[in-house]
């Protein structure tokens, strides 16, 4: 019986020690990924902190711009109407975001050297006093992040024996704490000013552009046509289904690529920066995509519309009005010329360069919108 009870009280101390070992190495290993958890959401918080910082500079920045313009404006002022007024306005017309603001500066800069003034673009009777100062705008336009951390279920746990212990209390407090700051003001609508683009010296020559890429697509058509004028065209894509398979064939190559998509297929462009994703290489895989998939599916090119749905894709362009596919040199040889890629090429009619996609051999190449 000794022998037995020494056997049973080993076996309960070893039992105990083995316990005893695991509980404390549940609770390093709870600590180390509290400390994980911690330092992430910690972290996240501070950059968020820093761009909604460096967002508001550069609007300051942009709202100062446009306020110049408000003694060029060609029109009176009602009473009242600070600078500020004028520039927040300017801005929700031009689109109400830092990269169009930016853009409208640099098209009213262009007018402006051309013109001297900036007459007849603005409708006196769309200005709205207000009375407000840059600090107002700047924070109703861009908005103080949400310091509330969203910390997912299965990241809230410890290990083992503690896997039912929240090891994120206090994060929240700690983060709050840190990033201090003053109640967030309540937001107030900014209505935009009548604005005449129409009237902008280089309108004209925008008109003329596109109206030059419309010609071309359908010039594009009628090539296509006479090259498929035997072909059986029975598998050729209609317009809605053609945009249809471009939404489904983009969608799958941006959960590949981790782009992310709006329901309109549209590239959420400051997630994918944030990501360091090259969005001027996946772009161009979209177009390539979409000119084989048109081109295999014989006579889908000799409805234009489903042209214009290429050109259009591959005319898309980032936050700062530049295209997002950057055009090739053209090779030496016509032979290593590829369906779908964008090159950079000259117009010997207008003796002008720039992108066009080239469609293939006999299709004249289509310059982009």
């Amino acid at each position: 019986m000794a022998i037995a009870g020494f056997g049973l009280g080993s076996f309960i101390g070893g039992m105990a020690k083995s316990l005893d070992e695991r509980l404390k190495d549940d609770m390093r290993r709870t600590a180390e990924r509290s400390d994980r958890v911690r330092e992430y959401h910690v972290t996240r918080a501070a950059r968020k902190e820093e761009r909604f910082e460096e967002e508001q500079k550069e609007l300051q920045e942009v709202l100062q711009n446009l306020s110049s313009y408000m003694d060029k404006a060609g029109i009176e002022i009602p009473e009242g109407m600070t600078k500020a007024d004028f520039a927040a306005q300017l801005y929700t017309t031009g689109g109400g975001t830092i990269s169009s603001g930016k853009q409208l500066i640099a098209d009213l800069d262009e007018h402006y050297k051309k013109k001297g003034d900036i007459k007849g673009l603005i409708k006196q009777a769309s200005l709205v006093t207000k009375g407000k100062g840059f600090g107002d705008y700047i924070n109703n336009f861009v908005r103080r992040p949400d310091s509330m951390l969203k910390i997912p279920e299965n990241l809230r746990g410890g290990v083992g024996f503690l896997k039912d212990v929240d090891i994120t209390k206090g994060i929240k407090d700690e983060t709050g704490a840190m990033l201090a700051r003053e109640k967030q003001p309540e937001k107030f609508e900014v209505s935009g000013l009548g604005f005449d683009r129409s009237q902008m010296v280089f309108a004209e020559q925008y008109k003329k552009e596109q109206r030059a890429t419309d010609l071309a697509i359908e010039k594009a058509e009628a090539d296509i046509k006479k090259t498929l004028a035997d072909a059986k065209i029975e598998n050729a894509f209609t317009s809605s289904g053609f945009l249809s398979k471009i939404k489904e064939d983009k969608k799958a190559l941006g959960e590949a690529r981790g782009v992310q998509l709006d329901a309109n297929g549209n590239i959420n462009i400051k997630s994918a920066k944030e990501k360091k994703i090259d969005l001027s290489e996946f772009q161009s895989d979209v177009v390539k995509m979409i000119a084989n998939t048109g081109i295999t599916a014989t006579g889908t090119f000799t409805d234009k519309r489903n042209i214009s749905i290429l050109v259009s894709q591959a005319s898309v362009k980032d936050d700062k009005g530049n295209y997002l596919i950057q055009p090739k040199n053209m090779p030496t040889k016509a032979k290593d010329l590829s369906i779908g890629t964008v090159y950079s090429m000259r117009n010997n009619k207008t003796n002008e360069s720039g992108p066009h996609i080239y469609l293939g051999p006999g299709i004249s190449p289509i310059p982009l919108y």
